[in-house]
């Protein structure tokens, strides 16, 4: 009997103690691993091209919404979306742009302002709380040259853009150079400006704009004698105003005066244009303006590097890359 209840008692026991492997879900061999790719996925490191093709297949969402049983969107939502800035400007108007804003508008009215030129909306833009709402139907109208769209009749989906081949310039590694220096004329340039220069005209912006390093950059800001303050195309037309050159207020409407330079036969004064790279914004359109200074050297107002008044040695990869073309007004 004695016999019989001890080979219970360890039968019992045996039966308990697999009871609880099984419950933990152990092998038989704590060392063997054979059943562990059954019960759990393998974990995959992408690889760092892999990650950026994913992001590039991405879209940006902008949601729509009912106002007047009319869909409208946030240009917040829009300036967020495509990599822009927008904001309330000081005259009333919302901003939107890279650097300077393009594109101007006002609560209540259909009326847009885009590159210095009127475009219309098919209903006007409404406020409410704080954020500026317009016609989701007007987007292509107004933005179609710069972002690629979808919409599903619920949301506004951004397409990324092919980048470093759409607007074929791909200039990292090709470095600024200055030409011969330029003797004293009067003429015209591109557009509708007239150009009436001598050879220190261009020092002399260099030496006044010098004066103003350090001045906080504010996009959109409106005059300096109020403001205190710059954006990138403010403060090229303050400069040049002083020479009798009334340029139009933003980078992109600064862009169609004067005349082509090549980007190793720049001199002081020329004007330099840029695109601001982004996912969802093409690559061909200006974005931001500075004046060469010679030796590689340019005086813009910009967020970045720092922020206001400063000046950038451009033969690095991004000012190389991003470069548009110079034009010559002096």
């Amino acid at each position: 009997m004695l016999h019989y209840r001890l080979f219970v008692k360890a039968a019992c026991t045996g039966v308990a103690a697999a009871a609880l492997l099984a419950v933990a879900g152990c092998t038989d061999n704590p060392g063997d691993t054979a059943n562990l790719s059954q019960r759990y996925a393998p974990v995959r490191v992408k690889t760092h091209d892999q990650t950026q093709a994913d992001q590039a297949a991405e879209t940006s969402v902008i949601q729509l919404h009912s106002i007047h049983r009319t869909g409208y969107v946030s240009l917040a939502d829009v300036a967020r979306a495509a990599g822009y800035t927008g904001r309330w400007l000081g005259d009333g108007s919302y901003g939107i742009g890279d650097n300077d804003p393009r594109w101007r508008f006002r609560t209540g009215e259909s009326r847009v302002l885009k590159d210095g030129s009127e475009r219309k909306m098919p209903a006007p833009a409404v406020k409410e709380s704080d954020r500026l709402y317009v016609p989701a139907a007007g987007l292509t109208e107004l933005f179609g040259n710069e972002l690629a769209m979808r919409t599903n009749g619920r949301t506004i989906s951004l397409l990324p853009r092919a980048f470093g081949h759409e607007a074929g310039h791909g200039g990292a590694g090709m470095a600024f150079g200055d030409g011969a220096p330029k003797a004293s004329r009067t003429g015209s340039g591109g557009g509708q400006l007239r150009i009436a220069s001598t050879a220190g005209d261009a020092s002399d912006i260099i030496e006044r704009g010098r004066k103003y390093l350090g001045v906080k950059y504010d996009f959109g800001t409106g005059d300096y004698a109020k403001t205190g303050l710059f954006d990138c195309s403010s403060f090229v037309q303050f400069l040049f105003a002083d020479k009798g050159i009334n340029l139009p207020r933003t980078a992109r409407e600064q862009a169609n005066y004067g005349t082509a330079v090549s980007r190793d036969n720049l001199q002081a004064g020329d004007l330099m244009f840029f695109y601001v790279p982004g996912r969802f914004k093409t690559d061909k359109t200006v974005g931001h303006v500075g004046i060469y200074m010679g030796g590689g050297n340019m005086l813009h107002s910009s967020p970045e590097p720092e922020d206001g008044v400063q000046i950038t040695d451009i033969n690095k990869d991004y000012w190389q890359e991003t470069f548009l073309y110079a034009k010559r007004l002096l």
